[in-house]
């Protein structure tokens, strides 16, 4: 069964949160900003959301859970890999500032922090996030817990409206790459909980999948495993 996967760009520095249906489950995947727009986008398309799940801990990519949840009238389950659920429940203040004064961004926590509630349930490598079709790979390096989405079919319309980028998506798979992978660059590792080492591990395990793979990276457009991979790792 094909999964139909939209892109809503949100925030001040364009986080792409996805709302994946899949297998008659919605998911609600790294709701960053304008929760707003989020609930608005759920409500147009008669989608019940059943779980958030996150690429990986840091504030950018949770900021809107509380909110949301406000605006849904209830909690969601939030899923994560283990190894990143300090950013959330009692340690995710703490946890959140440190990162953002590492990386000289103490203005973007203070203007978007709100007390998260704590993960329950923990995602590790090579399983699918319950109830879904969307396969779990760990891909450490922009934080220890970041993980990557693999969608094996996308129906059509996939990815948003933005531009027509939907447009050829239907029977192609994807990766949801959080921020591990990007059109022309990879996540960032100078923050406390980064490894350059293990980020280098993580692409060569993202480039064993197809080059016609698309990957709906963390933020900025679309790109393909590919375009993205094929010269550094397939020399």
């Amino acid at each position: 069964m094909a999964s139909t996967i939209w892109r809503l760009k949100v925030g001040p520095i364009g986080v792409n949160c996805y709302i994946a249906e899949s297998n008659g489950s919605t998911v609600i995947i790294d709701p960053g900003a304008e929760p707003e727009k989020i609930h608005a986008f759920l409500n147009a398309h008669s989608l019940k959301p059943s779980m958030v799940v996150l690429t990986h801990g840091h504030l950018d990519h949770s900021a809107a859970i509380a909110d949301l949840f406000e605006l849904l009238g209830t909690e969601l389950p939030i899923a994560i890999h283990p190894d990143d659920a300090q950013y959330l429940g009692a340690d995710g203040q703490q946890t959140n500032r440190a990162l953002f004064e590492a990386i000289k961004a103490p203005s973007y926590f203070h203007s978007f922090w709100k007390p998260l509630p704590p993960a329950t349930v923990f995602l590790s490598d090579e399983t699918v996030v319950p109830g879904t079709t969307l396969h779990v790979i760990h891909t450490p390096g922009h934080s220890k817990g970041s993980i990557c989405l693999y969608e094996a079919s996308l129906d059509a319309g996939s990815y948003g409206t933005d531009e027509d980028e939907g447009r050829g998506a239907a029977g192609w798979s994807c990766i949801i790459s959080g921020d591990t992978l990007f059109r022309d660059g990879v996540g960032r590792t100078d923050a406390p909980d980064s490894d350059p080492v293990a980020l280098e591990r993580s692409l060569r395990k993202l480039a064993q999948y197809s080059y016609m793979t698309l990957v709906f990276p963390g933020h900025g457009p679309r790109t393909t495993i590919g375009r993205e991979l094929s010269a550094p790792f397939h020399e």
